[in-house]
């Protein structure tokens, strides 16, 4: 695919590096020189020099050839208008415009569709939407639903009490609770795909592929506490703060939040019902002590200078807050965050990359997590009527050819779920999810085409 990005920010180039990686054409427009001759040597993609808005940087970008443009800068009104003027001068490529502003994106306003664009993506509204899903979830880490509620990837830390960090994954199995799978374990060095030989550590977290009634039981596994949340103290409130806040009252959740400046404090508290607003500096012990005493069992730190927000977020633990979410666009700083006992890290460029891989991907690719800083991912793919590769139906999954460190995760046939089963023969219209190192995933693609 030929993809052309406007923007060479933090989110261009963050977008930039994953599709690089995945082995599309690539093609940048930045009007920075400076950002734009950081990408030029740190990536193997076309570097124009320019304003996406203009027909003749675009056509220098290649608008003739494209199949997608993302437009990602700051600014919304330029990303909409990059992607309209794309539209005008390219051979009808898909298009998808970043927007950070709330009025783009709710009730009311003009759709997608209707402004002739194939996908508004929000980085702010993505983490907020997560952030509601986090607070809804009982138990450590994280949860993800697949394939239509079917499945479930939960992300897992493990505690030194755990017993599946004593023993073999093959060892394991035996307290596992049917249908499971360790899909794949991120700690200090990485992302990688286990084998029955492989073994956990407590400072690791393990992607587990199962079934919806099997979370409680692995909840127990870890050797983590969880809880039901009732209050939420919200530190930092940006964009993303103030729209997590209004989700929240929706749902008749109605968080505190601290806001250090006075402008904005003012400003989200107009805007909020029935929420509590209070002015101040989140790295005062005290005005933390208080408020975790008075009322919130949960934390969201959404500062934007990572480590004061690190150094809150472990201050809260350290206080007894039972869930604490921190936001942070270092990804080096997660598993240290996690090791010290942060729940969850949240990164807007990765929420809005993973959003954009989803709209990329589809096709035969019907649905797409990230693992980890996108050093693989678990991908939902669709066995075609007749396979270029007739070994993928002729073969039990045990005996195919499959991409080097890449593994087949479940098959799903007819709305039956079979997770590791590797005397499984594959049948066209089957589902299957795949679990793949990013260097794999072209790979992976080509074998069900």
């Amino acid at each position: 695919m030929y993809i052309i990005i406007v923007g060479a920010g933090e989110v261009g180039s963050y977008l930039t590096k994953i599709l690089v990686e995945e082995q599309h054409d690539v093609a940048v427009i930045e009007s920075d020189e400076k950002l734009a001759r950081e990408i030029e040597s740190n990536f193997d993609a076309l570097v124009v020099v320019g304003s996406g808005v203009s027909g003749d940087t675009l056509r220098q970008a290649g608008i003739d050839k494209a199949d997608l443009v993302l437009a990602v800068t700051r600014t919304d009104e330029v990303n909409l208008i990059a992607c309209m003027v794309a539209s005008k001068f390219g051979k009808s490529p898909a298009t998808v415009a970043r927007v950070r502003e709330a009025a783009y994106l709710t009730q009311g306003s003009l759709s997608a569709k209707e402004l002739g664009l194939s996908l508004l993506a929000s980085p702010e509204k993505a983490v907020a939407d997560e952030v509601v899903r986090l607070l809804g979830y009982q138990g450590s880490g994280d949860v993800q639903t697949l394939a239509d509620g079917r499945l479930v990837l939960l992300e897992l830390p493990l505690s030194a009490d755990s017993p599946l960090v004593h023993e073999t994954l093959a060892e394991a199995r035996e307290v596992f609770p049917e249908q499971s799978l360790v899909a794949a374990i991120h700690g200090p060095h990485g992302l990688r795909i286990p084998d029955g030989n492989s073994r956990m550590t407590a400072d690791e977290r393990a992607y587990i592929l199962t079934t919806p009634e099997n979370v409680t039981d692995f909840w127990i596994l870890s050797g983590k506490p969880w809880h039901h949340v009732k209050h939420t103290l919200i530190i930092g409130c940006g964009t993303i703060g103030l729209r997590l806040a209004k989700q929240l009252e929706q749902q008749k959740m109605y968080p505190t939040i601290i806001e250090v400046d006075p402008e904005r404090a003012t400003y989200v508290s107009r805007q909020l019902s029935k929420s509590i607003v209070l002015e101040g500096d989140a790295t005062d012990p005290e005005l933390l002590r208080e408020q975790l005493e008075e009322r919130a069992d949960a934390v969201v730190v959404l500062l934007e200078d990572d480590e004061k927000a690190l150094l809150v977020g472990l201050f809260c633990k350290h206080l007894g807050a039972k869930k604490v979410i921190v936001r942070s666009d270092k990804p080096a700083y997660h598993p240290i965050a996690h090791k010290l006992g942060i729940d969850a890290t949240l990164t807007p460029r990765q929420a809005i990359a993973d959003q954009i891989l989803r709209f990329v991907r589809r096709g035969r690719v019907t649905s797409a997590h990230m693992l980890g800083d996108h050093e693989g991912e678990i991908i939902q793919m669709l066995v075609p009527e007749n396979p270029k590769n007739r070994e993928l139906i002729e073969k039990p999954l045990m005996e195919l050819s499959f991409p080097d460190g890449a593994l087949i995760g479940a098959v799903i046939r007819n709305g039956t779920v079979m997770i590791g089963s590797g005397g499984t023969r594959l049948q066209p219209h089957d589902h299957v999810l795949v679990v793949s190192p990013t260097a794999c995933l072209h790979d992976v693609e080509n074998l069900f085409a």
